[in-house]
């Protein structure tokens, strides 16, 4: 009994029954694979979602960047006039000194000329003199008073030039002043778009990282998904064995049928011929009449 017990498992597998477990390892593999494909495909999207954001971020910063160097120039235009401006008003106020004569002296020959004419006119009211000398005291405060009026005339021209420049270095002033606040501007923007280009750097870096590591998952997910399409072949090669291989035994076991439905119908025929019963009947009434026996 345990030889017999023995024997059956040692039976030999069918050949569908191989091609069944062959197909559903297949299967399985494959399942196997498509499930590890899908897992590293969302892990690619999840990566490539990740640095979507990331690079939203930095754009928002670059268009802030933008604004700001936008806004840093027109800073820097306004400081450059101004600076231009200043020198331009420098170069006019140095023309304007250049043009003036000592004021101090000026102011003292008019001074001098002024009691030089009183001087004369006095001698000349109060002191008896000859015509011939009269006439020269009365040229000679003609000579005076002409040269006094042009005095006069030129210290008027001082005057006036040194208000000019007054104003001119309170212009100077006020230009130097605003090229001042607005290179403060021009520094503080460019300070912020320092800041914020480290930040970018940083991001970047972080978006760099995440496409390298997107790009390893996805080379994984090729690789894996080329092995599901590998095992999906060989699953739909053995499905194909596998039909073969039924259609073969569903043939044989018709073929064997057929036989058995043959046999049975032969035996049928055999058994139930109505010619054959009847000459059956027809010998054993003869015995009974002759008085012998049946045998059935």
């Amino acid at each position: 009994m345990s030889q017999k017990k023995s024997n059956q498992q040692k039976k030999p597998k069918s050949e569908i029954k191989l091609a069944e477990e062959r197909f559903q390892s297949c299967v399985v593999k494959r399942n196997n694979h498509n499930d590890e494909a899908r897992t590293l495909r969302d892990e690619r999207n999840a990566l490539h979602d990740q640095r979507g954001k990331i690079m939203e971020e930095i754009m928002k910063h670059r268009e802030e960047m933008k604004s700001n160097t936008s806004a840093k120039a027109k800073h820097q235009n306004v400081r450059n006039t101004a600076q231009e401006k200043a020198k331009q008003l420098i170069s006019i106020k140095q023309q304007k000194r250049g043009n003036k004569k000592g004021g101090k002296s000026l102011t003292d020959t008019v001074q001098a000329l002024h009691s030089e004419i009183l001087n004369l006119e006095r001698r000349r009211e109060t002191t008896e003199m000859p015509i011939s000398k009269e006439r020269e005291v009365m040229e000679k405060l003609g000579i005076l008073r002409r040269s006094l009026g042009e005095q006069e005339s030129e210290l008027a021209t001082q005057e006036h030039l040194n208000l000019e420049v007054s104003e001119l270095d309170a212009e100077i002033d006020s230009e130097f002043s605003k090229a001042n606040d607005e290179h403060s501007e021009v520094i503080v923007l460019a300070k912020l778009n320092k800041k914020i280009y480290k930040k970018v750097s940083n991001l970047m870096k972080e978006a760099s990282h995440l496409s390298t590591e997107a790009d390893k998952k996805h080379k994984e997910f090729v690789n894996v998904r080329k092995k599901a399409d590998n095992q999906h072949s060989k699953a739909m090669e053995m499905l194909e064995a596998l039909k073969s291989h039924r259609k073969t035994a569903n043939e044989e076991r018709q073929a064997r049928w057929k036989v058995v439905k043959d046999h049975r119908k032969n035996i049928k025929d055999e058994l139930y011929n109505p010619k054959k019963l009847e000459t059956a009947a027809d010998d054993a009434l003869q015995q009974l009449m002759s008085g012998g026996k049946i045998n059935l």
